[in-house]
């Protein structure tokens, strides 16, 4: 039952990847801002703010055909895109799929709980996150030839197409679920327990966006690409993060925060081969960051409040990105890029040395020993 699962993972991340990216690239290249390029990737991730309250509806309701349906609902809404390439359209369009994502995102782990042992569900996990950064090697790259070549319609297809066969992998799942959980507020404790490295997380996601807002900039005056070259700073992302993927054991936050910064610095540079290696880099200390996160909040909360404390966590780690795309926009306005990089280096380098000075070296996931409540 998991390969269909996996099968179905593999292709809507396929999708994903590709549109996240060309989503930017088409505003840029309608309105010629990159602080409007950079409002569409806000549009997709502005919605985990709500992440609290989407985790609770989606504890009321059995995962597998939430899942189904929420692939299935997409379609339509991307449909949109073949009639109109007005920028108000685009953003609608990419608010709504930013909220599948939520959906998603507090739905899986759940149905994973119920599908497999507990012995095997780091293991998946792991397969997971490599499945999901492995796909931003292939993905960015052909959705930004596809673009370059015909257009924004051909990546919208194949993103429509994308979700229609992943729900039909998840419908062949069989799976016995529990009942949906009551509603009942996050256990506050064990999210105070964990603010350290949530702290830290929020951080890395913060300057990973900035990370963002600043590259429109790097590719067309450092590089002197077109905005398509992004797939390329992209594909180098991702290879980063599938590496820090498979040594996830020793995942840490103040490592990560470290490696942003550390890439920032080298991006300043403009030069193809520093860029390049900020980028897998960057990749690396990022997934470091959110890995070390997910690992703690499995082992130091109990059963029964994991899905509320892993909603309100997930909520104030990523609500950083879409804060992060918001303040970028406006630096993007008014700076170069090579000050961003600067001013992400010492924001890293600084929540970097007060975790480590505080707590995160309790919060190692490698090392950090299981609670009960």
């Amino acid at each position: 039952m998991v390969r269909w699962y996996f099968a179905g993972l593999a292709l809507s991340f396929f999708g994903t990847s590709a549109m996240y990216l060309v989503a930017g690239i088409w505003v840029k290249t309608l309105t010629g801002s990159d602080a409007l390029a950079t409002v569409a990737l806000l549009c997709v991730y502005a919605p985990s703010v709500l992440s609290p309250w989407l985790g609770r509806f989606v504890d009321a309701r059995r995962k597998k055909p939430l899942l189904v349906w929420t692939d299935l609902a997409i379609v339509p809404v991307l449909a949109v895109l073949f009639f109109t390439d007005e920028i108000w359209a685009v953003f609608a369009v990419l608010l709504v799929y930013g909220t599948k994502a939520v959906l998603v995102s507090a739905a899986e782990p759940a149905l994973l709980v119920a599908l497999l042992p507990p012995d095997r569900l780091a293991r998946v996990n792991g397969l997971r996150m490599s499945l999901q950064e492995g796909m931003k090697l292939v993905a960015p790259l052909a959705g930004a030839a596809l673009f370059a070549a015909y257009g924004a319609w051909p990546v919208v297809a194949i993103d429509a197409l994308s979700f229609l066969f992943a729900a039909a992998a998840t419908s062949m799942i069989r799976v016995d679920e529990p009942p949906p959980a009551p509603h009942e507020s996050p256990s506050w404790p064990h999210l105070r327990a964990l603010a350290w490295p949530i702290a830290g997380a929020a951080t890395a996601l913060f300057a990973g966006s900035l990370h963002t807002a600043a590259a429109f900039s790097l590719v067309e005056k450092g590089l002197h690409h077109g905005p398509e070259f992004l797939g390329v700073l992209t594909a180098a992302q991702g290879a980063g993060s599938v590496v820090a993927g498979l040594m996830g054991r020793r995942a840490n936050v103040a490592v990560g925060l470290v490696l942003i910064a550390v890439a920032a610095l080298a991006r300043t540079t403009a030069w193809l081969p520093a860029v390049l290696a900020a980028g897998f880099v960057h990749g690396a200390g990022l997934a470091w960051a959110v890995i070390a996160v997910a690992t703690l909040v499995q082992q130091r909360t109990p059963p029964a409040v994991i899905g509320r404390v892993s909603a309100t966590a997930i909520s104030i780690v990523f609500t950083a990105g879409p804060l992060g795309l918001a303040v970028g926009a406006v630096l993007v306005a008014h700076l170069g890029f090579a000050a961003i990089y600067v001013i992400i280096a010492v924001i890293s380098t600084a929540a970097a040395f007060w975790a480590h000075g505080g707590r995160t070296r309790r919060f190692t996931a490698r090392r950090a020993p299981a609670r009960s409540g």
